[in-house]
């Protein structure tokens, strides 16, 4: 009894030292990781992905997919080739991410406000109150009533202008989570009603039930695919287009591409002006949108 009890502590240090890739190891994960992979469809930029329901006729809610498509946009376009970035088995269903798996994780801020900075009383303005309170003489109290009223303003002007750093801030910060969404690439859920089916969880069974929506032939890994051969292209100088960047001032913008065209300008309830600008760098036109003269989004295509 001694010699079982040691023997089953050993297997348990053992299997305690084992990596945790050898104790979890999985031939769907081991199969598909790493290797590329054509789509056959757009891809929702959410980590939601596309639901693919096996316990129906048809696994795929095509109104569903549309209204992902519509609410987070394409991250990787029909045609497009992805990099497999992880494949998650679990109870019921089968992750197949792609480039990153999709925006959404806990570790992704979607969040777009940002809130404005209050401004609190300062000290002047609470002894200026409480000096009002306690004169009794008219003439003093409206000389005290003018310097709170000056104060006061003070306070809400820089109170404004904070309100309007915010609103140009969260409009930059909104821009930016919709890049994050374009470029966290997505996700197929292969879903069951219960366990998945024991022949399913093979290369060959998911091959078989994307066959739809992806395209495996040539399927490799970045190992496999031959080295590009040298080029001197890379020494060129970086482009103009390389520099701009969301927050930059108008007259930045101005001195990377030169004079722009106005293409349109508003001003908002709240007082903040937008311009839209187009620009011409080489062969590239770059269209730019500006909210108080910061860039808040940006756009290039082929001239």
């Amino acid at each position: 009894m001694l010699r079982s009890a040691a023997s089953a502590v050993l297997l348990a240090l053992t299997l305690c030292a084992l990596p945790l890739s050898a104790q979890n190891s999985d031939p769907l994960s081991s199969y598909f990781t790493g290797k590329e992979v054509v789509l056959k469809i757009d891809m929702p930029g959410t980590q939601q992905g596309v639901d693919l329901r096996y316990n129906k006729d048809n696994p795929m809610n095509w109104k569903e997919y549309a209204n992902r498509l519509k609410s987070n946009g394409a991250a990787i376009h029909k045609g497009d080739t992805a990099r497999v970035t992880a494949v998650v088995v679990k109870d019921d269903r089968i992750e197949f991410q792609l480039d990153g798996g999709g925006f959404g994780t806990f570790l992704d801020d979607s969040n777009t406000t940002v809130t404005p900075k209050t401004i609190e009383k300062s000290s002047y303005e609470k002894q200026l109150e409480r000096d009002i309170s306690n004169t009794t003489d008219d003439d003093k109290r409206r000389q005290l009533q003018r310097d709170l009223d000056r104060e006061r303003s003070r306070r809400e002007r820089q109170e404004a202008d904070n309100r309007a750093a915010a609103q140009i801030a969260s409009q930059i910060k909104a821009q930016k989570v919709a890049d994050d969404r374009l470029r966290g690439g997505s996700r197929f859920n292969l879903r069951w009603s219960g366990s998945i089916p024991p022949d399913q969880k093979n290369p060959d069974a998911v091959k078989k039930l994307l066959a739809d929506y992806v395209s495996f032939d040539g399927l490799q890994t970045a190992a496999a695919v031959a080295p590009a051969a040298h080029s001197t292209a890379g020494d060129a100088a970086v482009p103009a287009t390389a520099h701009l960047k969301r927050g930059m001032k108008m007259e930045e913008v101005t001195n990377l591409f030169g004079p722009g065209k106005q293409m349109s300008e508003s001003v908002s309830n709240d007082g903040l002006k937008t311009q839209t600008m187009q620009y011409v760098s080489g062969d590239r036109r770059v269209d730019v949108t500006y909210v108080e003269g910061l860039v808040v989004r940006y756009s290039i295509s082929s001239n």
